[in-house]
């Protein structure tokens, strides 16, 4: 064995404990040194003869908790000069690992993970090691697939593109994928592919979990772009985390690079959370052609905690300053779709964004709808900032494609999404002293048709945004129909509306409620 072999296996023995694998006695470390998709198992101290197929083979057959770094030589036949890293074209779908595998890029020599704070940027990870599929358009690339329901996979530092899936989560194992480039080229500021053909989708989920896409560290975000979708259910994830990525935009966080469908898609879910509640969590959803969540119904009738979307932008760069779209469908533009996007029957049990910190998202520049929310119920949609959408802020719907504003039903007996909550109706406002009023209101929701006690909330608004929190009033049950006053600063009017959202105990949101400036003061409130 070399020098250098023997200093690349000491260093990832001694990284293997940062990495979070269990240590065992029997771990195995294979070092990739040939971009040859050939099933090159042997890895030992001769050049050439262990590839990633071969390595994951050669970890399949040792036991223990194995891992595989790379080693990969400028001679190398794989070896792209233009931008100095490493190409390896799979002809066949990648070889299940059948035990407990770290798989980490950032080993090869050159490759540094990303430091960038969620305030300083995207990713400036430079990575060096390129899984490209060059076969069938239904192979797929990293799977964590085993007999082994357990096993666990930690995935990192790899740009992987062209497969029907680039990662498969499969099993009960706690599996982690970040710090990867999935769909885009290896500098991260292109898709691998163009036009729709091969595209595939960046994380596919056929198993329960937990698992972890991404994390609250600098180094553990993905850039998930330029795919069909960026994560994508096809099991009822328990305990998923998606946090801390891009996705649809380039590795700068600056522009799109488009998924074609969605940014994220599960149809149910048992315990997810994307974003977080700390800054690192933050998840950039931007850019994406159709909707940037999208959520089905979840599996129990239970309000919380089924999922829960916490302090992402949405639909801006890194900054939440430039617009970056979702839903805009620019190859059928007038079929434009919501930027979040809840349906099924029953109860989709979601929580979107909140009043805790860390908790509110911003919700931006869609398409269509910021959240349209058609047939399922308990969607809590009030914490959060909308601005800038083409559609309704919130449009809760008998359906999947959205009916328009809901006008507000006496007692409030219809269904629908969110069960058709009645909207916060303004009645009046009167002088409270000389910088604030006092805005008679009234939620026209009966106690048999809607869950006590009421939450209602208000905005400044611009237009159809809502871009300022001002206040919280609680109807109780003893109050139900009644009118309700709250105090308001008049710089709540600066841009001429005040928005209103009423949600009952259930977590049902309505539609915005508006009390328009002309409207309030055309008797000359504002005269002297």
């Amino acid at each position: 064995m070399s020098a250098h072999h023997l200093v690349v296996r000491a260093l990832a023995t001694v990284a293997a404990g940062v990495f979070l694998l269990p240590a065992c006695a029997d771990a195995a470390t294979f070092v990739v040194d040939t971009t040859s998709d050939a099933a090159l198992s042997a890895c030992s101290a001769a050049p050439a003869d262990c590839s990633l197929r071969g390595a994951i083979l050669a970890a399949n057959a040792a036991p223990g908790a194995d891992r595989i770094v790379f080693d990969l030589p400028s001679g190398d036949p794989g070896f792209v000069a233009a931008t100095a890293h490493w190409r390896i074209e799979a002809q066949s779908s990648m070889p299940n690992n059948a035990g407990d595998l770290e798989i980490d890029g950032y080993t090869q020599p050159g490759a540094v993970a990303n430091t960038l704070a969620p305030d300083a940027g995207g990713t400036n990870a430079v990575l060096k090691v390129e899984l490209r599929n060059a076969g069938a358009s239904q192979n797929t690339g990293i799977d964590a697939g085993s007999a082994n329901f357990d096993a666990r996979l930690v995935l990192r530092g790899l740009a992987i593109s062209r497969f029907a899936a680039q990662v498969v989560l499969v099993g009960g194992g706690a599996h982690q994928v970040e710090g990867n480039f999935l769909g885009t080229d290896i500098t991260g500021t292109a898709a691998s592919l163009t036009g729709n053909s091969g595209l595939g989708i960046g994380v596919r989920i056929q198993g329960e979990g937990p698992y972890r896409i991404g994390g609250d560290t600098p180094a553990a975000r993905n850039l998930m772009s330029g795919l069909f979708s960026g994560v994508v259910s096809f099991a009822v994830p328990n305990g998923l985390r998606i946090a801390g990525n891009l996705i649809g935009t380039n590795a700068a966080g600056t522009a799109a690079i488009a998924n074609r469908n969605y940014g994220i898609d599960i149809v149910s879910y048992r315990d997810v959370v994307i974003g977080g509640t700390t800054p690192g969590a933050r998840n950039v959803i931007s850019g994406n052609e159709l909707t940037a969540i999208q959520l089905g119904s979840g599996s129990a009738p239970a309000a919380f905690p089924n999922v829960r979307v916490f302090g992402n932008l949405i639909g801006t760069d890194w900054t939440g300053t430039v617009p970056i779209p979702n839903g805009r469908n620019t190859p059928s533009p007038s079929q434009p779709q919501p930027t979040i996007l809840l349906f099924s029957g029953g109860s989709c049990s979601a929580q979107i964004g909140g009043f805790g910190p860390g908790e509110q998202n911003l919700i931006a520049h869609g398409g269509a709808q910021g959240v349209m929310v058609g047939i399922c119920t308990r969607a809590s949609l009030a914490g959060n900032t909308y601005v800038g959408h083409r559609g309704l802020v919130i449009d809760n719907s008998d359906n999947s494609f959205g009916d328009g504003p809901t006008a507000n039903d006496p007692g409030d007996p219809d269904g629908g999404g969110n069960r058709k909550q009645n909207a916060p109706a303004a009645l009046d406002a009167v002088p409270s002293g000389n910088d604030a009023f006092t805005l008679d209101v009234r939620v026209d929701s009966a106690p048999g048709n809607a869950a006590y006690p009421i939450r209602v909330d208000f905005y400044r608004g611009r237009g159809g945004d809502l871009l300022e929190h001002l206040a919280t009033r609680t109807i109780p049950l003893a109050e139900a129909q009644s009118v309700i006053q709250v105090v308001l600063p008049l710089s709540a009017l600066a841009d001429g509306v005040v928005q209103m959202l009423a949600t009952d105990a259930d977590g049902n949101t309505s539609e915005v409620g508006r009390y328009a400036l002309d409207a309030v003061f055309a008797d000359g409130f504002e005269s002297p």
